[in-house]
């Protein structure tokens, strides 16, 4: 989804920088005339004059038309007139039209803002806005993407911690079940009590329980991951397994170090100083809209007069009938211009609180470091603590399991010190986990998750993403299928032919 979002904010982006296409205006136009003429009219006309008018005219129009990056609209065009009537026709003969005359006119027009609408800033404000709102949907695109990986790496260690409490818990039960064995045995020959029996007993049941409970956890677990990867279990039910295990990394040694790397490459913070500059533009917008309407307008061309299209052309081209004219049309609104008074304060408002938000975000990442690094720091200080602990626990089992065969220590002892070891074990595997976990936030915070993973992506590469997608969605799902099926095939074939 975040991926057409980031192509369509694109496209708007293209959309916005086509005001500057030139079009051509072309038009044709037909004028059939048949009216009496007033007495004004008659005399206007003198000796041509005719009791009525009769015309019949073609008008051709072709042109082009430009913005121009300071504002001004420019039209470039040539107008040929065709024109038919009954003026000078002998009188009785006034219902028929004198001849063909053919006038032509070269020429350019311009109508340039002064005030209002002045400028390359204002002409371009929509173009920079769409670039704005596609780099910030660029940047929604690489936060989703952290993250889904930020995701299914944390699932990936938390099934890699449900998966060793898991052994724990089997080589625990393995541990119970060996002392209720012997206890029996012990008792069988009279050098144990049946309380010994009991309590050996009620400490494999407790482990047995215990791990039922960690066989859900990690069943559950893998459906997680599989729902993160959009899969489903295999009908045989196989889960995913986790079979990397985490391992202490370096930390960047300063602050000062991850402080950059998020303002630089944190999406979060880029989206808001993004939403910072959109508003900035539109208050310069708004506040340009508030002034006067005061537009320069001018054009030049030549005329041409014939008997023919050619000749008006010719009669054009010795440049002897110039025409020009220029001036200034103003527009003031007289109560102020209340619309664009409006939304000035409004954008005004709206950049206050996009400079809140920025600030907030600010804030967060400062926070959000901090706390990813002590999380970091801490849980990896804590490894080697718990380790110390295991090793102390795993020494004294082996000593009070050697007790116990001999008859010198009680099962409940040895269990006790056996589940110690086994919460020290599990304290472990939680603190390599979390240390690593710990590290995935930080790379968020800073921003540079994908840059340290070698998956980056770029405005380019997400285009050429966006474009291969729509490419595969437009093929029918019966020839994605015939893909697929023969995908299958060669890849049965290429394993027959390696075995």
């Amino acid at each position: 989804m975040r991926l057409l979002e980031a192509g369509a904010s694109r496209k708007l982006e293209d959309a916005e920088r086509g005001i500057f296409e030139p079009a051509v205006v072309a038009s044709i136009d037909h004028i059939d005339t048949d009216r009496p003429n007033n007495r004004q009219q008659l005399a206007s006309l003198g000796y041509y004059a005719t009791p009525f008018f009769l015309e019949r005219n073609t008008l051709y129009n072709a042109g082009l038309e430009f913005l121009l990056p300071s504002g001004a609209r420019l039209r470039t065009g040539y107008t040929l007139r065709e024109l038919n009537n009954n003026i000078g026709a002998p009188t009785g003969d006034e219902g028929n039209l004198m001849g063909e005359q053919y006038e032509t006119f070269v020429g350019l027009s311009l109508a340039q803002p002064l005030l209002r609408g002045f400028g390359a800033g204002i002409t371009m404000a929509k173009i920079r806005l769409a670039a704005l709102a596609s780099e910030i949907a660029f940047q929604e695109y690489r936060r989703q993407l952290m993250l889904t990986i930020a995701n299914a790496e944390s699932g990936y260690w938390s099934l890699y911690l449900m998966q060793e409490q898991d052994r724990f818990l089997r080589e625990s039960i393995a541990v119970a079940a060996k002392i209720l064995e012997d206890n029996r045995a012990r008792l069988d020959v009279g050098k144990s009590s049946e309380l010994e029996v009991l309590q050996a007993q009620a400490g494999l049941s407790v482990r047995q329980a215990r791990w039922n409970e960690a066989k859900q956890k990690a069943y559950e677990g893998g459906i997680l991951l599989c729902t993160l990867y959009s899969s489903v279990p295999s009908e045989g039910g196989a889960l995913p397994e986790a079979v990397d295990s985490p391992e202490v990394r370096p930390r960047p040694a300063s602050m000062a170090e991850h402080y950059n790397f998020a303002f630089e490459l944190n999406p979060d913070y880029l989206i808001r100083r993004r939403q910072v500059e959109q508003e900035d533009l539109r208050v310069a917008y708004t506040k340009n809209q508030r002034r006067p309407q005061l537009d320069l307008k001018a054009s030049y061309g030549l005329n041409g007069l014939g008997s023919s299209a050619g000749n008006s052309i010719d009669d054009m081209g010795d440049g002897s009938y110039p025409a020009w004219s220029v001036g200034i049309e103003m527009r003031i609104p007289l109560a102020g211009a209340i619309a664009e008074r409006n939304q000035h304060h409004a954008a005004q408002m709206s950049k206050m609180r996009a400079l809140e938000g920025l600030k907030e975000i600010e804030t967060q990442i400062f926070n959000g470091l901090d706390a990813a690094e002590q999380k970091a720091r801490l849980y990896q200080d804590s490894i080697g603590r718990y380790q110390s602990v295991v090793d102390f626990h795993e020494k004294l089992l082996r000593a009070q399991t050697d007790r116990l065969a001999v008859g010198t220590l009680d099962s409940r002892t040895v269990l006790e010190t056996e589940e110690r070891l086994f919460e020290a074990k599990v304290a472990v595997v939680e603190s390599l986990v979390m240390h690593r976990k710990g590290l995935l936030e930080l790379e968020l915070v800073r921003g540079t998750l994908l840059q340290e993973r070698n998956i980056e992506v770029s405005r380019d590469m997400l285009k050429n993403r966006t474009e291969e997608y729509i490419r595969r969605a437009s093929i029918p799902i019966e020839a994605i299928e015939a893909i697929q099926r023969e995908a299958k095939n060669e890849l049965e074939q290429g394993t027959r032919s390696g075995s």
